[in-house]
C-alpha cells in the first residue's frame, strides 16, 4: 500500500466525483483541538503541557447547545462517593447549578471537558439536513468497533455528542489518526523521532485531488440527485423473509482493523511476519499534528438497508478481479440464487462509473446492489494493508485471474468469524486467566457448592 494510494481513498477525495453513486453526505474539516481530544490529550494544551503526559481520562466534550442526549447518569443511579465530589462528578454529569447557571459554561474551560461550539453547530446542522441521522467516519475509517457503546448497538447518531462519543472510543479512528499513513510501504519517518510527512503527503495528496477535479456545474447537477441515491422498504433488497439491519456492518464505509493477531498487510503476509523492530515502532506509533487534514463525514442514515445486499469488489491493475459478500459472518439463504444476477450488474457498473475515474491501479470498493438492480457506492479501500479480503486471502488475489469470481457464503457451516473488534476485548479473551475465565471458573465453583448442598440436604 502506496500513500498515494491510501489519499485516493480518503472520503473527501473521491465524494465529490462519485456522489451520484453514492449515499449523501456531509464533510466537514475537523480542527487540531479536536483532534488533540480524540487522542486523549488536553484539547487546548498550555505552554508548559508535557507531550508524555499520560491520556485523559474518557469524558464527553461540554455540550453548548444546551441539549442533553444522554439521561444523568446519577439519577438512575447514585453513587455516594462520586456524588460527595461535586466538582469532579458534574465533570462528567453537566450539571447545570453552577454559579454562572449555564449547563456548558461551568466547565467549557476544563481539559477533561472542552468545548468545541463551531464544531458541534456544524455537526448538528449536518445531521438535521441529512435527515435526522447520520453514520460518522473519518477519512477512512468508521467506528464501527465502537458500536457496542451505543444505545442500539449501532453507529447510527443524531447529535454531536453522539458523534463524540463514538470517534473517542473507536480503535479505528485512532488507527486512522496515528498509523495510516505510517503503515504505507512508502512512508518516510522524519527525522529526530517526529513523525511529520506533510510534505510527501502534500505530494501525494495533490494527484489524489484529480479525482475530485470535476467543475462546479456537473457538481451541482449531480446533487439534485443525491437523495435518490437509495430507498429504504421493500424496494431495498432481495425478498428473502430477512430482517432489515443498518447496523456496524452495514454501509460500513471504514478500512477495518481486525484483531492485531489477524491483521493482514500489503500481499497477504500476517502481522506476526513483520520484523520485531518493525512491530515495535508500529506500536508506538502516535498522532502528531504535523498538519495532515482530517475530515469528519457524516452519511445518511437509512434504516431498511439489508447486509446481503453489499459486496466488496478486489481491483488488481485496473481490472475487477474478485466480488465478495460484504458479511461473511452470515448465511443469507436468498444470496447464493441472487448472485447471478448481480455480477453482470456489479461489472458493468466498474466498467462504466468505478474505472474510467478512479485513478488507483489496485484497490478494493464496496458497493450496495438494490433489489431493483441499481448499483451504489458504499466507499473505497486501499489495496492490502488493513483491508479486510472477506472470504479471499490477499495470496489468492494476488493470483492471475481471467474471469471476476464470485464469491458468498453457500451454506450455514461456512460462515467465517465476524471482526474482532466489534467487542472490548476483555470479552473476547477466553485464554487463561482471563476476565472470562475467571468469570466462568466461579460460576462453576458456586454451580458445584450448590449442588453439593442439596445432596447434603436430601
Amino acid at each position: 500500500m502506496l500513500v498515494e494510494e491510501l489519499l485516493r481513498c480518503q472520503i473527501q477525495e473521491w465524494y465529490p466525483v462519485f456522489c451520484r453513486h453514492t449515499v449523501p453526505t456531509a464533510i466537514i474539516p475537523l480542527p487540531a483541538a479536536f483532534l488533540c481530544y480524540l487522542t486523549g490529550r488536553p484539547a487546548f494544551p498550555d505552554a508548559a503541557a508535557d507531550d508524555d503526559a499520560e491520556p485523559l481520562p474518557f469524558f464527553l466534550p461540554s455540550i453548548t447547545s444546551g441539549r442533553n442526549p444522554f439521561p444523568p447518569a446519577h439519577a438512575l443511579h447514585p453513587d455516594p462517593v462520586s456524588l460527595l465530589d461535586r466538582d469532579n462528578s458534574d465533570l462528567f454529569f453537566d450539571s447545570a447549578d453552577g454559579d454562572d447557571g449555564g449547563e456548558g459554561d461551568r466547565d467549557g474551560g476544563s481539559p477533561l471537558r472542552p468545548a468545541f461550539p463551531d464544531l458541534e453547530a456544524a455537526v448538528d446542522s449536518a445531521i438535521a439536513e441529512l435527515g435526522g441521522a447520520a453514520l460518522p467516519k473519518l477519512n477512512w475509517s468508521a467506528p464501527k468497533d465502537a458500536a457496542f457503546m451505543s444505545a442500539d448497538g449501532t453507529i447510527r447518531c443524531t447529535c454531536f455528542a453522539e458523534v463524540a462519543m463514538l470517534l473517542r472510543s473507536s480503535d479505528c479512528v485512532a488507527h486512522d489518526l496515528s498509523s495510516a499513513r505510517p503503515s504505507c510501504k512508502d512512508f518516510v519517518p522524519p527525522a529526530e523521532g517526529v513523525r511529520r510527512n506533510a510534505a510527501e503527503a502534500a505530494g501525494a495528496d495533490e494527484g489524489a485531488r484529480q479525482n475530485a477535479s470535476k467543475d462546479a456545474s456537473d457538481t451541482t447537477e449531480e446533487k439534485t440527485d443525491q437523495h435518490e441515491v437509495l430507498e429504504i422498504g421493500d424496494t431495498v433488497a432481495p425478498p428473502n423473509g430477512g430482517e432489515s439491519s443498518n447496523d456496524a456492518g452495514s454501509l460500513s464505509d471504514s478500512k477495518e482493523t481486525a484483531d492485531k493477531g489477524r491483521n493482514q498487510r500489503d500481499g497477504g503476509g500476517e502481522v506476526d511476519d513483520v520484523p520485531q523492530e518493525d512491530a515495535e515502532k508500529e506500536s508506538n506509533w502516535t498522532w502528531v499534528d504535523d498538519g495532515f487534514p482530517y475530515y469528519l463525514a457524516l452519511r445518511k442514515w437509512y434504516s431498511g438497508l439489508r447486509p446481503e445486499s453489499e459486496f466488496r469488489c478486489f481491483v488488481r491493475q485496473r481490472r475487477l478481479i474478485a466480488v465478495s459478500q460484504r458479511d461473511p459472518s452470515a448465511y443469507y439463504p436468498s444470496l447464493p440464487g441472487w448472485s447471478a444476477e448481480v455480477q453482470p450488474k456489479i461489472e458493468a457498473f466498474f466498467d462504466q462509473v468505478i474505472q474510467p475515474q478512479f485513478a488507483s491501479e489496485n484497490y478494493t470498493f464496496d458497493v450496495y446492489v438494490r433489489a431493483d438492480g441499481r448499483v451504489k457506492l458504499i466507499d473505497f479501500n486501499p489495496w492490502g494493508g488493513y483491508t479486510l479480503p472477506l472470504l479471499f486471502t490477499w495470496e489468492e488475489l494476488e493470483q492471475e485471474r481471467e474471469d471476476v469470481e464470485f464469491r458468498v457464503v453457500m451454506q450455514h457451516g461456512a460462515v467465517r468469524p465476524g471482526l474482532m473488534t466489534a467487542v472490548p476485548y476483555d470479552m473476547l479473551d477466553w485464554g487463561e486467566g482471563s476476565g472470562w475465565d475467571v468469570f466462568l471458573k466461579k460460576a462453576d465453583d458456586e454451580l458445584n457448592r450448590q449442588m453439593a448442598s442439596l445432596g447434603a440436604d436430601s
